[in-house]
């Protein structure tokens, strides 16, 4: 997949990101707001095992570039029950709190229910993600920026590497509401 708006493009994760993603992914610094502090701790084999297992799928993992620079990763699940499931990081600091997260997710929310290979398959009707309860940046542009729906807050559902029990804020926006929204 590839999608582009202006200077931002968001395109499918090749064997050639996987350098790139290992560092992020095992960087703490930059997952420490998705609760790894510590990194994901994967080894080169397995990040390109994962862009491999994606190859021809619905369901993507992608590379967010801006002005021909990777700056960060998203990823998506489609599911049979008219739903997607994304995540996204911006994780190059010096692309943060600069507008191009909400721009980004707008173009994958799109692109998600507009897409028709996707949707011939599994019509997706709402999309659901979740961030961390401490996450208020997040929260922020997903309310007031995107217009999503906060669902509710699961209390104390895993426990991070540090062994933080850790909570998590859900998030819901349906076709319906997406496309009103950007109406106005």
């Amino acid at each position: 997949m590839r999608i582009q708006k202006g200077n931002i493009v968001i395109r499918s994760a090749t064997i050639n990101d996987a350098i790139q993603l290992n560092k992020w992914w095992n960087d703490g610094k930059i997952m420490e707001h998705a609760g790894f502090p510590n990194g994901l701790r994967k080894s080169l084999d397995d990040t390109m095992d994962n862009i491999k297992s994606r190859e021809g799928k619905l369901s993507q993992l992608c590379i967010i570039e801006i002005d021909g620079k990777s700056v960060g990763e998203l990823s998506y699940n489609v599911k049979s029950n008219n739903g997607a499931y994304p995540g996204w990081k911006i994780c190059d600091f010096n692309y943060q709190n600069k507008g191009y997260g909400s721009k980004i997710i707008r173009m994958l929310l799109e692109f998600l229910f507009t897409d028709e290979t996707i949707n011939s398959k599994f019509p997706i009707n709402k999309i659901v993600w979740d961030t961390m309860l401490e996450n208020k940046r997040a929260q922020h542009v997903y309310e007031t920026k995107i217009g999503a729906k906060k669902i509710g807050i699961r209390e104390n559902v895993w426990q991070d590497q540090l062994g933080n029990w850790r909570s998590v804020v859900d998030y819901e926006i349906t076709r319906e509401d997406f496309f009103s929204l950007q109406d106005k």
